[in-house]
């Protein structure tokens, strides 16, 4: 374990916010633990990141909010950002991230507001720990000694305890001896093997030596759990070949710096036995090969805890390979899933076609009639609700000037801008990123200064809004008494926090349009929107509609198109079920 204190920032500012959150937005890093967090600000980081939007503002002005220091102090680093790194994959994400709270528990920041981000852009696993120096009385925590104390700190937590490993090494499943040793090099070791038994080594040195009688002791017996598996992680492995071969998974070579700054390329470590592979002609693979190869392996890894380890002959030249699966603990012969020539033919077949308008058609019908000049458009979402609005002039005019086989396609535009609150709340209220209901502590209606009604939410964490009540629902309320009244306002308070999340949304979704658009200023009403800016922010809502809804949900039009008849099996969707690595030490 390597811990790692990054340098310090003047100014009161917290950039650690920025790049975590950069890395985030660049598919090689993970928000693992908002730890001392309020509820709301929590719910709102949780939505953002599943709908894919970056959160660093909304982070570092939290941060700012809580290091107020009261004239208490002269300084101005008020950032405390450190990284911890451990060699391969020996822990997972998860258990960095006990580390991580461990570790600002014994440095002193176990009551300060921080974040944990797990990064997976290079080939050792690390994450990076951010937080504020500013305690609530407006002191800040010492910073005297903080290499020394972090080292120290650390020590004290990872005190070496190699039974501990060698009892999690023996807890995985194996059948020969050679995917016990793929078991060990998985765990971080090298191991050199002797006449009855092996010796491992970890940074050079001896750490332990497994008898080999208790190596074959602990060999399992094939079952048709292994056999089961095997056929998924087939079932997974051909899926990302054919995504990879497409380009549709980030390659990590290819990431730009952002606006303004240069550009900064994140080059992972390409594995030599990839380079040292044959293809059936015998020739090496290509540049494009051994890159589609090095992104399928790491792919695997980060995301499903699967280690590809390649096996080579005495030639030194690649012959198969083993597979070490963390989420179910067994290792398996590569053959046994997937041929070698099999695994590196990244060749596509039949080219999927997909509409981008698929997921819209699943979510809405629509109606457009002229209604004077103009025209009118209704839809009906799919949780029942309906909703009319007029079209302005220029949408008119694009929809009824437009082709007769363009119009669906126009259509659906239109309502995607004009509807995008409604269509957000419907989805987020029946695939919802956070259970709103556990986040509310009491709800009540109170009298405004004004005269009117409205309801206060308190969430558990004692932080309260406030939401006006139409006059509708004063009387549906005033019908109802006990538990039934109670339950309806408890009912109003997540519809009121959903809208909020939608319109938040809506509002992401608006700058993305300007910026793509070139667009200084967007209309104030999106019906005012031109055809460019409807196609842009349709394109963007139906990108955040992806994430936010499970893949398997959708109906007839994403499901059961004509090149998937036959062919989906029932693992295609089994990332979802099995997302982050799942190792557990």
């Amino acid at each position: 374990m390597i811990v790692k204190k990054l340098g310090m920032v003047s100014g009161g500012s917290f950039p650690g916010a920025g790049y975590n959150e950069r890395k985030v937005a660049e598919g090689v890093a993970r928000l693992m633990a908002m730890e001392n967090v309020d509820a709301a600000m929590r719910h709102k980081v949780e939505l953002l990141h599943e709908a894919g939007f970056d959160c660093a503002g909304e982070i570092e002005k939290y941060l700012k909010e809580r290091s107020r220091t009261y004239g208490n102090t002269k300084t101005t680093r008020f950032q405390f950002h450190i990284a911890a790194s451990v060699k391969g994959q020996v822990m997972s994400a998860d258990e960095l991230t006990d580390f991580a709270r461990h570790l600002m528990a014994e440095a002193g920041y176990g009551r300060q507001p921080y974040f944990v981000y797990n990064h997976h852009d290079t080939d050792n696993n690390h994450v990076h720990i951010f937080s504020t120096r500013i305690q609530p009385n407006g002191f800040p925590i010492p910073d005297h000694h903080d290499y020394a104390r972090l080292n120290a700190a650390a020590n004290r937590i990872l005190s070496s305890d190699i039974n501990r490993d060698i009892h999690r090494i023996f807890s995985y499943g194996y059948l020969t001896e050679g995917q016990f040793a793929n078991i060990i090099r998985s765990h971080g070791y090298k191991f050199e093997r002797v006449e009855d038994g092996y010796v491992l080594f970890r940074g050079g040195v001896k750490a332990a030596t497994i008898p080999l009688s208790e190596i074959v002791r602990h060999i399992s017996q094939g079952n048709d759990t292994r056999k089961e598996r095997a056929k998924q992680l087939r079932a997974i492995i051909r899926k990302y070949k054919d995504v990879i071969a497409d380009g549709k998974v980030q390659n990590v070579e290819n990431v730009k710096g952002h606006k303004g700054q240069k550009k900064k390329y994140v080059r992972r470590k390409v594995n030599p036995d990839i380079r040292k592979i044959k293809g059936s002609n015998g020739k090496t693979l290509s540049q494009e090969e051994h890159r589609h190869l090095s992104v399928l392996v790491d792919t695997l890894k980060t995301k499903f805890g699967i280690d590809i380890h390649f096996q080579k002959d005495r030639n030194g030249e690649i012959r198969g390979y083993g597979i070490v699966d963390h989420n179910r603990k067994m290792a398996l012969d590569g053959s046994k899933v997937m041929k070698l020539s099999e695994l590196i033919d990244f060749a596509r077949g039949q080219e999927r076609k997909a509409s981008p308008f698929d997921i819209y058609r699943d979510l809405f019908a629509m109606e457009v009639r002229k209604s004077g000049v103009d025209g009118e458009m209704t839809i009906r979402l799919f949780d029942g609700s309906e909703h009319t609005r007029t079209m302005s002039p220029r949408q008119s005019a694009w929809y009824f000037n437009s082709p007769e086989s363009e119009r669906e396609d126009v259509a659906i535009r239109i309502a995607a801008t004009i509807f995008s609150t409604e269509i957000f709340e419907a989805v987020l209220l029946k695939y919802p990123v956070s259970d709103i209901r556990s986040r509310i502590a009491s709800v009540n209606i109170i009298k405004m200064r004004e005269g009117v009604r409205a309801i206060r939410v308190v969430s558990a964490d004692g932080y309260s809004a406030t939401y006006p009540m139409t006059a509708e629902e004063l009387r549906c309320h005033a019908r109802l008494q006990g538990e039934a009244a109670n339950g309806f306002l408890r009912q109003l308070a997540i519809l009121r926090i959903t809208h909020e999340d939608a319109t938040e949304l809506t509002n992401r979704i608006k700058e993305l349009t300007a910026k793509s658009t070139g667009s200084i200023t967007l209309p104030l009403r999106q019906s005012d929107y031109n055809p460019e800016q409807s196609k842009a922010f349709s394109t963007h809502q139906c990108s955040v509609l992806t994430r936010l809804m499970p893949h398997d949900s959708t109906s007839t039009h994403s499901v059961n198109r004509e090149w998937e008849v036959g062919k989906q099996s029932r693992y295609d969707h089994i990332d979802n079920q099995q997302s982050g690595t799942c190792v557990s030490l």
